[in-house]
């Protein structure tokens, strides 16, 4: 018998957790670990963090062995922001079994329209910031460092309980983008971005670890600048920008962050990782947590990193609307091409993307006729009519 209880004590929480391992256990592109921690987002998160959201968890079990999972948000700063009456589920992780999804979805739409919200939404885990959506692909693939994955079956689970696809984002991939830029096919635009950058008055500077503190503050600023139009969007606190850099810190490539500056003004940033899920899924032969921690940042940042992680992620691309230069969006796709290949990456990937963002209206990308390497789908659902 399929039953669902809210998670409440330490052992229950052990249970949400446990899931994601019980899912993933026959997945050939599946990972041993969370890449979002539960414990620092929805367990034990940070006081400031805690203050803008509220969230309920529940646990799907089968005769008391946990199959399912799935945590309700009411996010206190959207919903302020926008005004709208819109709750969130998130952290969504079930077997292939409708039984599974009808009572954690039944659960968290409960618990959301108890909080007075009218609509759910999600994926979101546990916001758009960090991440969100699940994967539409009928082709598997070893997942993008900081993008979701997950069973095939998540989709059908959703529909079928009645909630409908309304956004869907992109990842684009690039095999040697700089030397796409050097070919003969864009020796035109090419020639005109040289003219164009050596008039500009833009300047690149890379982060700095001393100054980590002030740098994240300044892209928090560009960030709730170049997306408060951006649906789902809600302005991104101090705290939360901070906490989010330091979680990536032991995976960043620094020469891959790029801040564009305008007369010594911040108009833009740009941030590229190495896809470090290479990296993880070589150490997950480690049975241990901590030593498949310590491989993969060996394998990250050791002298043998360019020949066991080819690709590199580019995400972020935030730029100033206000700034005179509009050149600065190409300007930055084109400064982080030639970093990937200076810094030995042979593949990028760009994500998420939507059709109509900066990266597919820029110049360059404009000329590049490709389709998506990834899809991913957010959905949506009336609750009142539930």
């Amino acid at each position: 018998m399929i039953t669902v209880v809210p998670v409440q004590s330490s052992s229950d929480w052990d249970d949400f957790e446990s899931v994601y391992s019980h899912v993933y256990a026959n997945d050939p592109n599946g990972l041993p670990d969370e890449i979002i921690d539960v414990g620092t987002t929805l367990r034990s998160p940070a006081d400031a963090l805690a203050a803008t959201r509220r969230v309920q968890a529940f646990v799907a079990l089968d005769d008391h062995r946990p199959v399912g999972r799935v945590a309700a948000i009411h996010d206190l700063a959207f919903t302020e922001y926008t005004g709208e009456s819109l709750g969130f589920f998130g952290f969504y992780e079930a077997v292939d079994d409708h039984r599974v999804a009808e009572v954690l979805l039944d659960a968290a739409s409960t618990w959301l329209t108890e909080q007075g919200l009218a609509q759910m939404a999600g994926p979101f885990s546990p916001s758009m910031f960090y991440s969100a959506g699940i994967v539409v692909d009928p082709e598997p693939k070893l997942p993008l460092i900081g993008m979701p994955h997950n069973p095939p079956h998540y989709a059908a689970q959703f529909e079928k309980w009645g909630l409908t696809g309304i956004k869907d984002f992109y990842s684009y991939r690039f095999d040697e983008p700089y030397q796409m830029f050097c070919s003969e096919k864009f020796a035109r635009h090419k020639q005109l971005y040289e003219r164009v950058s050596t008039r500009s008055e833009v300047t690149f500077r890379t982060m700095k670890y001393r100054t980590l503190r002030k740098d994240s503050e300044i892209v928090r600023e560009l960030y709730n600048t170049t997306f408060k139009d951006f649906w789902g969007f809600s302005p991104l606190s101090s705290e939360e920008m901070l906490s989010l850099q330091k979680m990536m810190l032991p995976v960043l490539d620094r020469r891959l962050t790029i801040l564009a500056e305008y007369r010594g003004k911040p108009v833009g940033f740009f941030m590229g990782f190495p896809d470090a899920n290479q990296a993880i899924a070589r150490a997950a032969r480690f049975r241990r947590r901590w030593v498949r921690d310590v491989a993969t940042l060996w394998y990250v940042k050791g002298p043998r990193r360019k020949h066991l992680i080819d690709g590199a992620r580019v995400d972020m691309m935030l730029v100033d609307s206000s700034c005179p230069d509009r050149s600065v969006a190409s300007q930055m796709i084109v400064e982080m091409w030639r970093r990937i290949e200076e810094r030995g990456y042979t593949r990028m990937e760009g994500a998420p993307i939507l059709d109509d963002s900066e990266w597919m209206k820029g110049s360059v990308l404009a000329r590049v006729e490709m389709s998506p390497y990834r899809t991913y789908r957010i959905y949506r659902c009336e609750l009142a009519i539930r």
